[in-house]
């Protein structure tokens, strides 16, 4: 379990293709959420990428082993292997890549000044960034190259938690006086947009935004803007 985030998560997710290496993260308000998002991802391995599930490695924990998950399984033709309690190594590369993205979580947070209730946003990045850095198993291509079978367009990474200039549009506006963009700080690429996520510190919200000037030597958070 993990501190309350910011949308009230305290719990994840995370599924590794055990061939071609990426991996995807589901954030849980819940454990017994945990069978809706693996249902989900199913659906999502199939219909995206044409492939079938053949086995699903996973611990010993009791959300994976409830007969609604088992049936789940069972229903999709999945064959499942559990590993012995306690034996970590059992479930390595999973053990591994939650490991690895927990330090870069930890990183960001720290180099960012953030609190703990923002780790959502930071993980989802982590697994981002993870999933187009080389590495060696695949012979220094990345895990969306694997999957994809083409290079991933990274010019849209920026540096966490940096500070933005970010357009509003008009009908945000408070009148047609008011400025036309404001400092934010970058969260981040949301899910299902083409755009980019940012903290809106004037109200505390979350504000997607596809127009900004990006300065990543500023982190507005920080103590005189600085790491």
């Amino acid at each position: 379990m993990i501190k309350r985030s910011f949308n009230g998560y305290h719990y994840v997710l995370t599924a590794l293709d055990d061939f071609t290496s990426p991996a995807w993260s589901f954030n849980l308000k819940k454990k017994s959420d945990t069978i809706i998002h693996a249902q989900q991802f199913v659906a999502y391995a199939k219909n995206q990428h044409n492939a079938s599930i053949g086995t699903w490695r996973f611990d010993g924990r009791t959300e994976f082993l409830n007969d609604a998950f088992k049936t789940m399984l069972c229903n999709n033709g999945i064959l499942s292997e559990t590993s012995v309690p306690y034996q970590h190594q059992q479930n390595g590369r999973a053990e591994h890549l939650n490991h690895t993205i927990m330090d870069k979580v930890q990183s960001m947070c720290f180099c960012a000044c953030l609190t703990d209730t923002m780790w959502e946003f930071s993980w989802d990045h982590a697994i981002h960034v993870y999933n187009r850095t080389p590495i060696r198993c695949l012979k220094w291509l990345t895990p969306f190259e694997a999957l994809r079978n083409e290079k991933p367009d990274i010019s849209h990474l920026r540096i966490f938690r940096c500070g933005a200039y970010v357009f509003l549009p008009e009908d945000i506006r408070a009148n047609k006086l008011s400025p036309k963009s404001e400092t934010m700080v970058f969260l981040g690429q949301p899910a299902s947009y083409k755009g980019f996520c940012f903290y809106r510190t004037t109200n505390g919200r979350i504000f997607i935004g596809a127009t900004a000037v990006f300065d990543e030597t500023y982190f507005p958070h920080c103590p005189d803007g600085k790491q």
